[in-house]
């Protein structure tokens, strides 16, 4: 964790603490996992509810489930937890974030009166109190819990890249948009990859926000931070020929979705590209889905079960989209040996959405 800008100043504790969780959650993502898809297969059921209450009775699956929920919770609350750590330094942060956002500042435009919709702030994702939209722990916290989201693949291409790579050899874009752009992580990833391009991120969270613009301040890259909403946004029509984004959707209920793809379309130029990272469809049949369905309740995910179910196609050809390909994404060097089969190791069931403005 120490290549992040925000670690030089932790404590050794925080960082022995958080490296134990990723021990654990390694243990989780590989031997219980693999127990758990054994004792699954086993059941011979063909329903992901039939087998979830099966697998109520193991003692594997209980402790499996436990894990999966508290080592989140633990990441950011415990006593050395990410939130612990920034929440007494709130102050300080907000003064840092405020001195950057004078450096550039027409490069972030905040939004005072903008309405949150009501998915937004009804649930905490990922089990995270409260949302990343109420202060710059949040944020922050934000921030560093991301980069043990996938702990499996340090030594691989980092995910954002490999995703902008593709967007890359699909197109060469001179203005892109990110949707739904956190902390700017897959922003800059665009910069970085694509120099000579447009760079805008939009995103809900004030915080986050500023949390990016620093960011790119730093890195020295001219990007422009916007806070909207995709379903409605401020840009005019025909303004960008490529949109980003990237585990933003699975976050929406569906008929926020379909606004999202269709706003996408109307800021979009005829010929440009739509493309988002998500999680859709995962391998593994019933198996596989149970394992996932289950992780969308245990870590309040209330909309990957809504969004797996959704026919992306079928709705992105009712926004104007054409061309459409919706393909499982390889986010690190043989994540998809396994193909259709259920992996050998816990994964997200990562999918990149293509789809031409028609």
């Amino acid at each position: 964790m120490a290549s992040n800008p925000a670690d030089q100043n932790m404590p050794f504790e925080v960082l022995a603490y958080q490296s134990f969780v990723v021990g654990l959650k390694l243990h989780w993502t590989h031997a219980l996992y693999d127990k758990v898809v054994e004792e699954a297969q086993e059941l011979g059921l063909t329903d992901p509810k039939k087998i979830e209450k099966e697998m109520q009775g193991s003692t594997t699956y209980q402790y499996y489930g436990w894990l999966e929920h508290y080592l989140q919770q633990y990441k950011f609350m415990g006593r050395w937890g990410f939130m612990s750590h920034f929440e007494p330094h709130e102050g300080e942060l907000e003064k840092i974030l405020d001195k950057y956002a004078k450096i550039e500042a027409d490069m972030l435009e905040l939004d005072p009166d903008i309405k949150f919709p009501k998915y937004y702030t009804l649930g905490d994702f990922h089990q995270f109190p409260g949302g990343v939209w109420i202060n710059n722990t949040g944020a922050h916290s934000y921030e560093q819990g991301s980069r043990t989201t996938m702990p499996t693949h340090s030594a691989h291409a980092d995910l954002h890249t490999r995703y902008v790579r593709m967007i890359k050899n699909l197109c060469k874009p001179k203005k892109v948009l990110d949707e739904g752009c956190g902390f700017g992580k897959t922003t800059m990833s665009l910069k970085k990859e694509m120099p000579k391009a447009d760079v805008v991120g939009v995103d809900l969270s004030e915080p986050c926000l500023k949390l990016a613009h620093r960011r790119a301040v730093e890195e020295k890259m001219p990007i422009k931070f916007v806070q909207g909403d995709i379903e409605c946004m401020k840009f005019e029509d025909d303004s960008f020929d490529t949109i980003a984004g990237s585990m933003v959707l699975h976050e929406m209920p569906p008929r926020a979705i379909r606004n999202t793809f269709k706003e996408a379309r109307r800021v979009l130029k005829k010929g440009g590209y739509y493309t988002h990272l998500d999680f859709y469809d995962p391998p593994g049949g019933d198996v596989g889905k149970f394992i996932y369905y289950g992780h969308a309740v245990r870590n309040r995910e209330p909309y990957m079960i809504t969004m797996d179910k959704m026919d992306l196609t079928a709705e992105l050809e009712k926004a104007g989209f054409t061309d459409i390909r919706v393909e499982p994404f390889e986010e690190y060097d043989g994540a998809l040996r396994k193909g259709e089969e259920i992996p050998e190791e816990w994964r997200f069931p990562w999918t990149v959405i293509i789809a031409k403005a028609a």
